[in-house]
């Protein structure tokens, strides 16, 4: 101690170098780690650039200006495409809001049915809402599900309705709520589920359209769905032949598939065609002469079809 206070400036000097050197030292120590970082990353690096060296194509400055014009392309194909999946508007409503909705929606559609004279299978026929159809209060999953749901009916009917096909027979849709799943009204609903694909990043919801039509308003509804910008994907068809009453009548054998005259060229509509007269019969415009030869006889008649249809409305998952 007598030594220290006798050399105290000396004794302070030592201490501080002592402290300096120690900080030397970790500061020597962390670096040389840094280095050795530094050092590691620049060998990654420089085997990195080896491998995009030895790719085919190689990275050049062509290569990469060809890389962003195809980048370009598939970013225009993908906005064109967005054209043909733009989503159904469906009003944001809930409670008796979405009531209202439903209610002006139903209206608006049998209103629809009547100007394409389009028979509906019942005169309050609710397009697979019956179960919603009479509730002011409604469970979990109903929102804002199935007034989407309400908007895509609506679309996809307005297409059969804009194709005059008739008759509906029926419109079936995915159960989404607990509503849905407590309903006897089985018949406004499909087994299928609404599908979520994570890796396109979209959601498909299934519906099941069953109608009556010609093969000409078949046509018709096909047209309409493929030239919708809503994603309507037809997934699978089944078409058979309906058998109607009072085919033999001799109106129906005075004219042809659809109500069409005889003797037209066959076509889309249910137009027939006739047999040429045979000898000895009157041309058009002269009196026809009674006998079995003035009835044309028919080498084609159209019947109606009971046609099914299973389509996905796909849209972004949002």
């Amino acid at each position: 101690m007598l030594w220290i206070k006798r050399n105290l400036f000396l004794a302070v000097g030592g201490l501080i170098a002592v402290l300096l050197l120690a900080g030397g030292i970790y500061y020597f120590i962390g670096a040389q780690q840094r280095s050795k970082s530094i050092e590691e990353e620049l060998e990654q690096n420089k085997a990195e650039l080896n491998r995009l060296q030895g790719q085919t194509p190689y990275p050049s400055q062509s290569n990469i200006e060809i890389a962003k014009k195809e980048a370009e392309k598939l970013r225009t194909a993908v906005n064109q495409l967005h054209r043909f999946f733009t989503p159904v508007q469906a009003e944001k409503v809930t409670g008796i809001e979405f009531r209202r909705y439903l209610d002006r929606t139903l209206a608006e559609l049998q209103e629809s049915a009547r100007n394409a004279k389009t028979a509906l299978p019942s005169a309050g026929y609710a397009f697979s809402f019956e179960t919603q159809k009479p509730k002011t209060s409604y469970s979990d999953g109903t929102f804002p599900v199935v007034p989407q749901q309400v908007a895509e009916v609506r679309a996809l009917t307005r297409v059969l309705f804009d194709a005059h096909v008739d008759p509906l027979i029926n419109v079936r849709r995915a159960r989404v709520s607990k509503d849905d799943d407590e309903s006897s009204a089985n018949s406004d609903y499909l087994a299928l589920k609404i599908e979520t694909n994570a890796l396109t990043g979209t959601i498909s919801t299934p519906y099941e359209l069953t109608f009556g039509c010609l093969s000409s308003e078949l046509a018709a509804v096909l047209e309409g769905l493929a030239a919708s910008p809503h994603g309507f994907i037809v997934k699978a068809i089944q078409v058979e032949p309906t058998i109607e009453s009072g085919t033999n009548s001799p109106a129906m054998n005075q004219l042809g598939a659809g109500g069409q005259p005889p003797g037209r060229r066959p076509g889309v509509g249910g137009q027939p065609v006739a047999q040429r007269p045979q000898q000895g019969v009157a041309p058009a415009g002269a009196a026809a002469r009674p006998g079995s030869t003035d009835r044309p006889v028919f080498l084609l008649k159209e019947r109606r079809l009971k046609v099914t249809l299973l389509i996905y409305a796909i849209k972004a998952v949002k």
